[in-house]
């Protein structure tokens, strides 16, 4: 078990973790099959990760790359190194509404979560077993009557048991202030049901105009008129999401490749698509950045990297 982590995402900027299905010129983003919640991808998170550990500055970087993540696929020799460390898909944890109207005096904001989403992350967390049994109303830390949309929602009290079971193990430095004291002043848990339609208005949305150009109007449009060019779809910012990650078993890990990677999770990094314009920014922490046990002596990850350099060439088959 001292290989199995469970990390954290708090989103500083909108994320676009990528999308699926053709919906014309709306692009959605990626969502779970079971749930239709959206999901940032393993893969997505590792490769950012490998990308952050090779520029971190440190000596041999490149190097200390390969041996967590693996050498990056050889097209021509098919051979690809074997990774150290592996990463799960992150999920959703409390996302924020702010759209949500308390008792006629405005729009507040809160967190929001639900039954499936606080029972998943309680198994990973080792909560399970600690975990209440979640009630069939909708409860949280501010209570009162809530308007989103047409939609009406009464919330009650949150037990102090349950407030203790649904804590985060631990928070970002960055975060352990007036983030964490907001949260837990204003966080609420719903039915699956009741989420699912409130999830539609929490994710932010931009529509992207198309402004017609003077003596490009094209007869239909007049100039300096604006047509809908395609519209985004993101997971908000002040999402939390979690992540399972942990270490090969079979694969030894040096402490010096360790925290340079705890370097990389525990900082500001970027995931997701659309960069250019300052989407996917997270602050990231992990509830356990002890080095895992069994650390082996840099001789032999040099003979270990040295035999896996022996693998099979993989054909077009095989793979």
């Amino acid at each position: 078990m001292s290989r199995f982590r469970l990390g954290y995402l708090y989103a500083l900027a909108p994320l676009h973790p990528g999308g699926e299905g053709d919906l014309g010129n709306i692009l959605d983003i990626v969502r779970e099959t079971h749930t239709n919640f959206p999901y940032i991808p393993g893969s997505s998170l590792r490769g950012c990760l490998r990308d952050e550990v090779e520029y971190c500055g440190l000596p041999k970087a490149q190097a200390i790359a390969n041996r967590l993540f693996g050498d990056e696929l050889d097209t021509s020799t098919g051979k690809m190194g074997v990774h150290q460390a592996w990463f799960g898909d992150a999920r959703l944890l409390w996302v924020p509404m702010r759209t949500m109207e308390l008792e006629g005096k405005g729009d507040v904001f809160t967190w929001v979560s639900c039954h499936t989403l606080i029972r998943d992350h309680a198994l990973l967390s080792g909560q399970g077993q600690s975990l209440p049994k979640l009630p069939d109303t909708p409860v949280g830390t501010r209570i009162g009557t809530y308007w989103v949309a047409d939609s009406q929602v009464t919330v009650n009290p949150m037990s102090d048991e349950l407030k203790a079971a649904t804590a985060l193990p631990k928070w970002a430095t960055s975060l352990d202030g007036e983030v964490k004291s907001t949260w837990n002043d204003c966080r609420i848990i719903l039915s699956d049901d009741d989420f699912d339609v409130l999830m539609e208005h929490a994710l932010w949305t931009q529509i992207r105009n198309k402004i017609t150009a003077e003596g490009n109007a094209n007869g239909k449009t007049q100039a300096g008129s604006a047509e809908v060019f395609w519209t985004d779809i993101c997971i908000p910012r002040d999402t939390i999401l979690y992540f399972a990650w942990g270490y090969r078993k079979d694969k030894p890990v040096l402490e010096s490749d360790h925290e340079a990677l705890m370097s990389v999770v525990e900082a500001l990094f970027q995931v997701g698509g659309q960069a250019n314009v300052g989407r996917g920014w997270v602050q990231g922490w992990v509830a356990n950045d002890q080095p895992p046990e069994n650390l082996k002596d840099p001789i032999e990850i040099v003979e270990s990297d040295s035999s896996d350099a022996k693998m099979p060439t993989l054909t077009g088959a095989e793979v």
